[in-house]
């Protein structure tokens, strides 16, 4: 692996070499070994399939010719994954790995959960696509099922196919319902790849020199690595001075990731959204919650990211996890 070899060479080896001190897979820590051991995977009662299929080399080629150039892989010879069993994923020649990045954190249940597998096998025997126009159980009852989830007077739910179009929508629903046009969003955020919701993300690696409308990017609540530390309220007082200089006065709503993701994994100051959302509010704008990669307990501590921060928003966004590798995306208000 990768990290393996990462740590067989430099200065790390040899402070482990002169302390003696060297991992195991077995026994944690173990004295006296001149190597380092290799890393196993636990035991797993699984097999996969004997794969037919076309080759790495093959099928990066035809990708390459047939696919646009903003399809990116890693490494400089990419995985040819054909196969995938709960938590782990197999290449054309049979070898596990664990899937500690589920699909950018969307396959939830893991791979061919089971489950899964037989409800969608049963709702395609008995019908595959309707319209909604005729009526069917199934969107009601999931929408219904959602909305428990959610606090307050947040019960009503769209459905959309992807976390980019929960946030186009989110940011339409804003500017229809306030009148206003400018948006608030936070810089190092990312919220979608559309022409309109690459003007609410702010990172150069996902951007387009392209129009990008009334937005306005704020400090970034880092408590880490930002300018003012931890402090919620001088990070807020930003926001405040774009209203009050950047804008009419009024402002269509703010959106932020509770976590941001893309960016790094950052938390916000805390309470900052509690703030932020009250100066929002007297401008006259919505306040939008980004849940796309922190909700449905993703976390940890709670369901949703937006209550680590203690307010509850107007607007929710969400993706990836609920659908578990189907698109299915929503938003709330």
């Amino acid at each position: 692996m990768g990290w393996q070899r990462n740590l067989s060479i430099g200065n790390f080896t040899g402070a482990f070499k002169k302390s003696k001190w060297l991992l195991s897979d077995n026994a944690g820590l173990c004295r006296g070994f001149s190597a380092m051991a290799k890393p196993e995977l636990p035991g797993f009662d699984y097999q996969p399939k004997p794969y037919k299929g076309p080759l790495a080399d093959e099928v990066l080629q035809k990708r390459k010719k047939y696919l646009g150039p903003s399809l990116f892989y890693y490494y400089q010879k990419p995985l040819n994954i054909v196969e995938g069993k709960m938590q782990y994923l197999y290449d054309e020649s049979g070898r596990r790995y664990l899937d500690a990045f589920a699909g950018i954190v969307t396959v939830s249940c893991g791979h061919c959960h089971p489950d899964i597998l037989d409800a969608i096998t049963e709702q395609n025997n008995l019908l595959q696509h309707a319209t909604t126009i005729y009526l069917h159980h199934a969107i009601a009852d999931f929408a219904e099922a959602l909305a428990s989830k959610m606090p307050g007077n947040l019960k009503v739910v769209f459905f959309v196919n992807s976390g980019t179009e929960a946030n186009e929508l989110a940011m339409l629903m804003a500017r229809l319902y306030s009148g206003n046009l400018g948006m608030i969003a936070l810089r190092n955020a990312y919220h979608g790849g559309s022409s309109n919701t690459i003007g609410l993300t702010a990172l150069n690696t996902w951007k387009y020199p392209i129009p990008q409308g009334e937005i306005h990017h704020v400090l970034n609540p880092n408590p880490y690595r930002g300018v003012f530390g931890s402090d919620a309220r001088c990070y807020a007082e930003d926001v405040q001075d774009h209203i009050d200089h950047g804008t009419s006065g009024k402002v269509a709503g703010f959106i932020a990731e509770t976590i941001q993701g893309v960016g790094g994994a950052v938390e916000l100051a805390p309470g900052y959204l509690k703030l932020v959302y009250d100066m929002v509010h007297k401008a006259g704008g919505v306040c939008i919650a980004d849940e796309v990669q922190t909700g449905f307990g993703r976390t940890g501590s709670h369901y949703w990211g937006f209550e680590t921060q203690g307010v509850i928003p107007d607007i929710v966004t969400m993706a990836k996890v609920r659908g578990t590798n189907l698109n299915v995306s929503y938003t709330y208000s």
